[in-house]
């Protein structure tokens, strides 16, 4: 059924309790396949936990498109009991000041309970990324239990979205709404959603389905991540279409696929805004399916405190744009709708006709 853009904020509200890190994506995986459920949409789940949801399309010939996201974000993972403190180890990129100072943390079971806690520093060399974990209150915390950065789950702030993990429930949300409006509706080819695990200790989830095939090799592959803001991509202006990585260039065929998106949304709207850019500042799930033969591009929302870093430093929730995960959504769901007409944008159009008369007078011109 078709989605607005309240129920598209809510679905990102509903991700934002689930807090995950690397490994630890349960939360997240448990919420996602409940709502796939509803749907009535084909799912299932890899043997490494990826979960992928597939909407079969109406004809044949047509390549199939597929949406990635990964569940989990930065954090800590418990590794040893001792006595009434926690031993953790960092999992992905979290700010550095939280190695060695003070800062608010929750710890969470498997099963979703929550303890407060603090960071009280290093547990041994720094460079090891092993941090002290002190309960507020003595608890008896089953393992496995991960560490999380004691934050809002979600808050509206005006026309930001302030949250402890907008990388990547943001992508998630946005391609379990887009699901919404098109279970009922299909497209000519197949349409994916995939949820990765572990991307941010080195895109290991969307690594092994590259690796292993798991989508066919002609599947055009979208990657969607909140990504640090960049000159070019910044807050307010759209959802970006993702030209790169630190890592690669991505493939202008899939590409393509989001030009012709954005060209119907605009002429239906005249004030839909899309951005496009080479987002540099990090290293992301295209990447990994391109190192394997697919055609992958991306889609962007432009993040405030990358990886929960204020630029002073310190600790904070990460937020993005309502009008750029809207419009995010609207991309998706008509990407999804794009594929066969990919090669119909007037930019692919004009570069494939050349004038006759200018033919003609390169060629007299010899």
């Amino acid at each position: 059924m078709p989605i607005n853009r309240e129920d598209a904020l809510q679905i990102l509200e509903d991700f934002g309790k689930r807090p995950a890190t690397a490994f630890h994506e349960g939360l997240v995986s448990e919420y996602v396949l409940e709502s796939l459920g509803k749907l009535g949409i084909d799912t299932r789940k890899d043997p490494y936990g990826n979960i992928i949801a597939r909407i079969p399309g109406m004809a044949s010939g047509v390549p199939p498109i597929a949406f990635v996201a990964h569940m989990d974000h930065p954090g800590f993972e418990v590794i040893e009991l001792r006595g009434d403190t926690l031993i953790a180890e960092a999992r992905g990129g979290v700010p550095p000041s939280s190695l060695t100072g003070s800062v608010p943390v929750e710890v969470v079971s498997a099963s979703g309970h929550r303890w407060k806690a603090t960071l009280a520093g290093a547990d041994g060399d720094p460079k090891e990324r092993r941090v002290l974990v002190s309960l507020k209150e003595a608890a008896d915390v089953p393992l496995p239990a991960f560490v999380i950065f004691d934050l809002p789950d979600f808050k509206r702030d005006g026309d930001l979205l302030r949250m402890r993990a907008a990388d990547d429930l943001a992508g998630c949300a946005a391609i379990l709404a887009a699901l919404h409006d098109l279970v009922d509706n299909p497209t000519l080819g197949d349409v994916y959603g995939v949820f990765t695990r572990a991307e941010e200790v080195g895109l290991i989830g969307a690594r092994i389905m590259a690796q292993e095939h798991s989508l066919s090799l002609d599947c055009l592959v979208v990657s969607l991540e909140s990504s640090r803001e960049l000159p070019g991509a910044m807050q307010g202006l759209g959802p970006v279409i993702r030209v790169g990585d630190v890592t690669f260039t991505f493939s202008a065929e899939a590409e393509q696929v989001l030009h012709v998106a954005r060209q119907s949304l605009v002429e239906e709207n005249l004030d839909y805004k899309v951005q496009r850019q080479l987002m540099s500042g990090g290293t992301c799930e295209a990447s990994g399916f391109a190192a394997w033969g697919y055609a992958t591009t991306g889609i962007a929302f432009p993040l405030g405190n990358y990886h929960n870093a204020t630029p002073e430093g310190d600790v904070d929730a990460e937020y993005i744009h309502a009008d750029d995960f809207w419009g995010g959504v609207q991309l998706v769901t008509r990407a999804a709708r794009s594929v066969a007409i990919r090669r119909s944008s007037p930019s692919w159009k004009r570069l494939l006709a050349v004038p006759a008369d200018l033919q003609q007078r390169l060629s007299d011109s010899v």
